[in-house]
């Protein structure tokens, strides 16, 4: 696993539109997500769309209320595919064209990456329970553990040749939600040097 990091985001840039659905309509259609849960319940059809208000698009941020949105600069994002094997679709603006930003699309990869009993002991130590089912979509949701919370990782089967990855597990609680993120580490520093007051780099166990 020394291959592969943890990209911490240390704060959030941008609001995904339209405010009514999060940003999930244009990114996934209206019928494409749990309006319960929050969770995606197919893949990434459309394009991330973000309010200009209070965002510069520069270096590489992380969006708010879609932690799983990994965004970067039209500079950035043509180094980044120069060397990498990413999917990078143009974010999307209201009223105004595409191509200033893009966006990292992280697939999930894996059946698990946690011992689910793992999980189930550290969940109940730090929340007293351990998540829940979705009573729309089936979805389990893990309740949120901090990094160093987390058990460590055994994931099945192992990632491969991908250069960012996401767990077939999900966290969160009420609305929010979002996957372990792993990103290998000469791709996770590239992003870091970018916008070293966006992202930290994490060992991960």
């Amino acid at each position: 696993m020394r291959e592969f990091v943890e990209l911490e985001a240390k704060r959030n840039r941008g609001w995904p539109w339209p405010e009514k659905s999060f940003g999930m309509d244009p990114m996934f259609g209206a019928e494409g997500w749990c309006h319960a849960c929050g969770i995606p319940q197919g893949p990434q059809t459309g394009s991330l769309t973000l309010q200009r208000r209070n965002l510069t698009p520069v270096g590489a941020w992380m969006p708010y209320w879609n932690y799983d949105a990994l965004c970067v600069d039209a500079g950035l994002a043509e180094t980044l595919r120069d060397r990498f094997t990413l999917d990078l679709r143009p974010v999307a603006w209201p009223a105004t064209p595409a191509g200033d930003a893009w966006q990292i699309v992280i697939p999930t990869v894996g059946q698990s990456w946690y011992d689910p009993d793992d999980l189930r002991r550290q969940t109940l130590a730090r929340h007293r329970r351990t998540g829940a089912r979705c009573p729309v979509c089936g979805t389990w949701k893990w309740l949120p553990l901090a990094s160093e919370l987390l058990p460590p990782l055994h994931i099945t089967p192992p990632l491969a040749d991908v250069d960012i990855a996401a767990s077939p597990e999900w966290f969160g609680d009420s609305l929010s939600y979002f996957r372990k993120i792993l990103v290998r580490r000469q791709l996770a520093e590239i992003i870091a040097a970018a916008s070293p007051k966006d992202f930290l780099i994490r060992e991960v166990t």
